[in-house]
């Protein structure tokens, strides 16, 4: 079976940023450290919903937290030095 899923652990970098569409849509966006000791591999996250309210209380910089969902490829104005995000189904705290 092959599919688009990721599953990470990490140390959350930055504070969450929620923001609301024009259609009212909540967006939570961070970053996440979650390269190996001494490695460096920075992702950012989305998470869309009210799934991304219900979660933002629970992020804070330099906490741990899991994260489950895809991977998509970043295009127009959303596209940064990466070119790639994961899109959150869950976040959770890890500590």
């Amino acid at each position: 079976m092959t599919g688009n899923r990721i599953e990470l652990e990490g140390r959350l970098l930055n504070q969450p940023e929620v923001r609301i569409t024009p259609a009212g849509t909540p967006v939570l966006r961070f970053t996440v450290d979650c390269g190996a000791p001494g490695e460096e591999l920075r992702l950012g996250i989305v998470m869309t919903g009210e799934s991304a309210l219900a979660a933002k209380p629970l992020l804070a910089p330099g906490r741990q937290v899991k994260v489950i969902g895809t991977m998509r490829t970043l295009k127009g104005s959303l596209k940064t030095e990466i070119g790639f995000e994961v899109v959150a189904a869950s976040i959770e705290r890890s500590e």
